[in-house]
């Protein structure tokens, strides 16, 4: 759309008065957008959604996009407008043609590859030094089967080039995920009773895996682990301000070659935000309950836990988060954690995360231990917390140049009683420190170094890696 055009409809919109009568109740009035938003109400570009909220934190789809615009060409008419109608006639009409087709498939991912140095400086304890080459592939297939429906294929090599690892292709490198929005009024269920609808999301995946040094010499990469989906389904909506949610999963861990679940994994959680808060500005309250069974007709172990997470946007550049999590009503099965994220730390642009976590001594059941891989949650480094530690976390990235970042992360890992030394079980330092620098829009050339203190062993080691990534 030419610039002309769309300034000419922005000044246009903004010159209406406000005097709307619907009053949205997730949209207070002396909220940033409420006049431009009340503006499109007066002139019938929108109504909001039939349980009379905005919703303006939810993402827009291309075809609603189509109808707002469409609508807004309606309205504003004028010979000097005649272009920005035509424009706007224009993408419908693509958009339209689009979803008759059953949507567009495209093709997506990135490509990196690393080469590294372990030990250049360190000398203690180390069991060797060397050069590390690897390299990663990620591709994502996309289809849009409608506008309710898509589905997505996605490739992921992790460490398998060059790295140490053997990864089958179909259980470990590639994972599906569908997704559906299902309207319960359209299909006449339910009657008036539930009006939002329900977000569908089916997985096929290999869960967490985690990456092992074959190399021996480099100590600070082994435990990383690469995210991926689950096996199951999650369902989720959004009703009088509460957001529901509703999982059955089973991880990599519970499936055989003949597809026999093995593990069930069930949760169940229900989130509301505040909007206007004391002191902390709005305020989101989750709380979870989940539980793991094992080999449910043989009467195999359970576990069931709950979770109560709060976060809250205290000002625009200061966000906070707390949660506790328990298996059990002793001290010794929570694992507490709180965060703090600050945005323009220090200079314009600037990110600055603080995080701190405790994981009792009994946090996973020894018989799920396997089963409940990843429940303690990570470090900055993506490895899993273990239990009887205490955690603190710091990350953070400055703008340098334009297209030059200082970025750099550190983990502090002490023992249950706070202690770090040799006669500590779980002590470790790690820092790091790097540059990223933006070669292209697609393409960035990175650049770290890190070092990584283990007292339990008497180890010191560091790594010193130069690695580039192009997306497309």
């Amino acid at each position: 759309m030419k610039k002309f055009s769309l300034i000419l409809t922005l000044l246009l919109i903004s010159s209406l008065s406000v005097t709307a009568e619907v009053k949205f109740k997730d949209l207070p009035a002396d909220h940033w957008a409420a006049k431009s938003v009340y503006n499109l109400v007066k002139m019938g570009i929108t109504t909001g959604y039939p349980d009379g909220t905005f919703r303006g934190k939810k993402n827009i789809t291309r075809y609603e996009t189509a109808i707002f615009l469409s609508k807004l060409a309606d309205k504003l008419g004028g010979e000097d407008l005649k272009n920005v109608k035509a424009e706007l006639e224009a993408i419908k009409t693509e958009i339209t043609a689009l979803k008759k087709s059953g949507g567009g498939t495209g093709i997506s991912g990135s490509f990196e590859m690393n080469n590294m140095l372990a030990n250049m400086i360190a000398s203690g304890g180390i069991s060797g030094k060397g050069p590390i080459v690897n390299y990663r592939l990620k591709t994502t297939l996309n289809r849009e089967l409608g506008e309710n429906a898509g589905l997505k294929v996605n490739l992921d090599t992790m460490d398998a080039g060059y790295y140490g690892a053997t990864r089958d292709l179909v259980k470990e490198m590639l994972d599906v995920e569908g997704r559906l929005r299902v309207n319960p009024v359209d299909l006449g269920i339910l009657g008036d009773l539930m009006t939002s609808p329900l977000d569908v999301t089916v997985t096929a995946g290999p869960s967490i895996i985690q990456h092992m040094d074959a190399t021996g010499i480099a100590s600070s990469e082994n435990g990383i682990c690469y995210f991926r989906p689950d096996t199951g389904a999650v369902v989720s909506t959004k009703m009088w301000n509460l957001e529901f949610s509703g999982s059955y999963l089973v991880g990599a861990y519970a499936l055989d070659n003949s597809g026999k679940v093995d593990t069930n994994y069930l949760a169940a959680s229900v989130g509301y935000e505040f909007q206007k808060f004391p002191v902390l500005n709005n305020l989101k309250l989750i709380g979870e309950g989940s539980a793991y069974i094992k080999n449910p007709n043989s009467g195999g172990p359970k576990d069931l836990r709950g979770k109560i997470a709060a976060t809250s946007q205290v000002n625009p550049k200061v966000a906070a988060g707390l949660q506790v999590a328990m298996c059990k009503s002793d001290a010794k099965g929570w694992m507490v954690g709180a965060e703090l994220k600050v945005s323009d730390f220090i200079i314009s642009g600037g990110n600055f995360l603080l995080r701190g976590t405790k994981v009792g001594s009994e946090f996973i059941p020894p018989e799920l231990a396997y089963e409940e891989f990843g429940e303690t949650g990570f470090d900055v480094f993506t490895r899993p917390l273990e239990q009887s530690t205490v955690n603190i976390d710091a990350e953070f990235d400055h703008p340098l140049a334009e297209r030059l970042n200082l970025k750099g992360k550190g983990t502090l890992r002490l023992s249950g009683d706070y202690g770090y030394g040799q006669d500590k079980p779980g002590s470790r330092l790690t820092g790091q420190i790097g540059v990223t620098y933006n070669i292209a829009n697609d393409t960035s050339l990175d650049a770290f170094y890190r070092a990584e203190q283990d007292p339990t062993i008497s180890e010191t080691t560091d790594l010193t890696a130069v690695g580039i990534m192009y997306k497309f």
